[in-house]
């Protein structure tokens, strides 16, 4: 007998379907090695610092936490303050759970970088089960490990599996309402109406589009129940259903209204008006040319295979509705109404925030599972006409629902190969990924320098934080929880307060304000990073250098896979050469050069000697060991070699023999493109040319003919083969090179 093609298992007394034993154990075990790895994914680095691009967000969730914890106050101030902040400090762009959550966090924790995380880390960690409860309960086994492992593929979830913002906990409680709305009309079971109002009430409090999942869902309730949707979609429990609609409805009025009053009252509510005014700015610009505009944004996070699955998936579901008048098959349409909400009419902020549509790995997962679901009768038809065709055994078995899994996790497989290297990339990225071709620094060194600074300092020294330094969360959180202020200008007497310290990046601050703060002020140099101490009066530079070495495997794992290990340490070569670039008195030091980089300042020390076969003898050590170049400007400086070093943080180091002074503006410039996509890859290639070079540390005004300098240049590689090219530009124009002759820039590095 060939069974009925039937696109929903019979329920048991439990309301959940009826499958084998064994596709069950198969589904639990996938599950278990699906949540393993994102739970692995989540922890990687959880006990390093918060560092740059979007991650320094998530340091302001320690800030928050801990002003509320410090000042015993309900709402969000993202920055320090001397005394008690008032509500006209509040931060009243979203609701507040978010940062009640990393309160709790700290309160059992204690001060410590992993309070920025560890709320993310949990929630994505309990994802991977839960979306396995839904597409089990709602359709089979299999269906619920296909969400499971669905979600725990993509490169924009796995990227961002730790990023403590709002759309984690987003989908976890938003997941987590609709499993107690399925349950709850599965069994009619009063637990599972708490366990769906306790999900909306955390989601609501998480961010604005819980608030377009409710009223999706009310909407369709009001019909399913008094509007003619018992006809369709068949008879239900009144009483447990008009509660479960009343609780939502509720929930989200009452939610919707003390968020209303709370920042009508804090005097922000038109402020948040305002805010979301311009995020949704630009919505006359047809969609096809803005999801063109991100293009290689959405291919990167999502893989075109997995955007053709989700399309495709999408009419399933439809059908599916349609077809088996199952209200719980509304589940994976609900959650893409949501992100589609949030990721179409806020425009202006999925063009600037690459993980804006992170809701929509929550739909692919759920949309796999019903994938799964459709295609399981299907194969179990056809085993039983195969078992009719060859007169097998009765008792033979051909499950669907381990077939159509099996077959999903193919196209998964290839879906993973973008997103496991998405990881790596989005943490080298500080989650930012290409940023249309803008530069990106980690700001690995400058966190290190700050909590070197911070241990120096005070308990009450307020830091006076340069507009060179680019001031973060990352930094302000890595100062202590001491007062920042930020973009003071550059003193020109006694720095303000009893305890202030004044912090610049030497790279971004122009030649004749250092040159002011080298006569006023004693100066700790530390790499490019300057800062004049509390009650110091003009003094000769003192400079330290960072020592590096790559992690161990366990500070790999739980500190840093991306950034070296850096200690500071005093350096007397490095003392010499700026105390000698600000005319200062300067020593040349006395024991002999221990690294590659004092062997480099030795050699300068011997031209400002006079020593020209000293200065000979070491340059020809010093380019021994570099990949010759040879690209000499016309009147102007050499690139006379580099150095590659892969590791935790790869750096292509360019040594360059100067030819005196440069006019103010020139810049060293190094720009990447990629060639070709990588290797069984279907992400198209980056068409952005990025920017990578850091400026010199010495400014180019300063240089000294015949010194040799070395630029520094951070490599993060891009997916693919690339080419890096360095120029010298003049006032924004490129210089030509003198050799090879007429040419603007030159090939420094390819990477394949």
């Amino acid at each position: 007998m060939i069974p009925r093609l039937s696109l929903r298992l019979p329920q048991g007394s439990d309301g959940l379907p009826v499958a084998s034993a064994r596709e069950a154990r198969i589904a639990r075990a996938l599950v278990i090695v699906a949540t393993a790895w994102f739970f692995l994914v989540a922890a990687w680095e959880m006990l390093g610092p918060v560092l740059n691009g979007h991650w320094a967000s998530t340091a302001s969730m320690g800030i928050i936490a801990e002003n509320m914890l410090r000042w015993g106050i309900p709402g969000p101030v993202w920055e320090y303050t001397e005394a008690r902040p008032g509500p006209e400090l509040y931060y009243c762009h979203h609701p507040w759970g978010i940062f009640w959550v990393t309160a709790f966090v700290m309160k059992i924790v204690g001060r410590h970088d992993v309070v920025c995380r560890l709320a993310a880390i949990l929630l994505s960690a309990a994802t991977p089960p839960l979306l396995y409860a839904i597409g089990r309960s709602i359709w089979r086994p299999a269906a619920g490990a296909a969400a499971a492992v669905a979600f725990v593929v993509l490169p924009i979830t796995l990227a961002f599996a730790s990023f403590n913002a709002l759309e984690v906990p987003l989908m976890f409680w938003s997941l987590l309402a609709i499993y107690g709305w399925v349950r709850l009309v599965q069994t009619w079971r009063r637990r599972f109406l708490v366990v769906s109002a306790a999900g909306l009430f955390m989601a609501l409090h998480s961010d604005w589009p819980a608030f377009v999942l409710a009223g999706q869902w009310l909407g369709f309730g009001l019909f399913r129940a008094y509007l003619g949707g018992r006809r369709f979609f068949g008879p239900l429990h009144e009483r447990r259903y008009a509660e479960l609609w009343i609780t939502w409805a509720v929930l989200s009025v009452l939610t919707g209204v003390l968020y209303l009053a709370i920042f009508q009252k804090a005097g922000k509510l038109g402020d948040l008006l305002s805010v979301y005014g311009s995020r949704s700015a630009g919505n006359a610009v047809p969609l096809s040319a803005v999801l063109a505009s991100r293009r290689y944004w959405i291919e990167l996070s999502f893989t075109p295979i997995a955007i053709l699955l989700g399309k495709i998936a999408a009419v399933v579901c439809v059908l599916r509705l349609l077809l088996t008048r199952a209200e719980v098959e509304l589940a994976p349409l609900l959650v893409l109404g949501m992100a589609t909400f949030q990721y179409i009419v806020f425009k202006q902020g999925a063009d600037i925030h690459v993980f804006w549509p992170q809701p929509f790995g929550a739909y692919f997962a759920l949309a796999m599972g019903a994938l799964v679901a459709t295609l399981a009768p299907a194969f179990e038809r056809l085993g039983a006409l195969a078992r009719r065709v060859r007169r097998l055994p009765a008792d033979s078995t051909f499950e669907g629902g381990i077939v159509a899994l099996g077959i999903l996790l193919v196209p998964l497989g290839f879906v993973l190969r973008d997103g496991a290297p998405a990881v790596l990339y989005a943490r080298q990225t500080g989650g930012r990924f290409n940023e249309k071709g803008n530069l990106i620094d980690s700001d690995g060194d400058k966190t290190v320098f700050l909590r070197w600074l911070a241990s120096r300092l005070p308990r009450d020294a307020t830091a006076l934080l340069h507009e060179s330094m680019h001031a973060t969360w990352a930094q302000v959180w890595s100062l202590g929880g001491r007062v920042v202020k930020v973009n003071p200008p550059v003193p020109t007497g006694p720095l303000p307060g009893r305890a202030s310290v004044f912090v610049m990046d030497s790279r971004y601050v122009p030649e004749a304000q250092l040159a002011a703060v080298t006569k006023r002020f004693h100066v700790t140099a530390v790499g490019p990073f300057w800062a004049v101490f509390p009650g110091e009066t003009f003094a000769p530079i003192d400079a330290y250098v960072f020592e590096e070495r790559e992690p161990t495997a366990l500070e790999w794992m739980f500190v840093s896979a991306t950034e070296p290990v850096r200690t500071i340490v005093p350096d007397a070569y490095a003392t010499w050469e700026q105390r000698v670039h600000w005319e200062q008195e300067a020593t040349p030091p006395a024991e002999p050069p221990r690294t590659f980089e004092q062997k480099r300042i030795a050699h300068n020390v011997a031209v400002t000697q006079g020593d020209a076969a000293r200065a000979e003898a070491l340059f020809a050590e010093i380019t021994r060991e570099l990949r010759p170049i040879g690209a000499a400007y016309e009147d102007g400086p050499e690139i006379v070699g580099a150095s590659y070093r892969t590791g935790a943080r790869s750096r292509l180091d360019l040594f360059v023999r100067a030819s005196g002074p440069l006019a103010p503006g020139t810049t060293f410039t190094v720009r990447s493109k990629v060639l070709a996509g990588a290797r069984f890859s279907t992400t198209m290639p980056d068409p952005t040319t990025r920017e990578v070079a850091l400026p010199l540390v010495v400014p180019v005004e300063r240089m000294r003919k015949g010194f040799l300098y070395v630029d520094p240049v951070t490599i993060v590689k891009r997916p693919g083969a690339e080419v890096f090219h360095a120029a010298l530009l003049g006032r924004g124009k490129s210089m030509k090179l003198a050799r090879p002759a007429g040419a603007n820039a030159i090939e420094v590095l390819r990477l394949d």
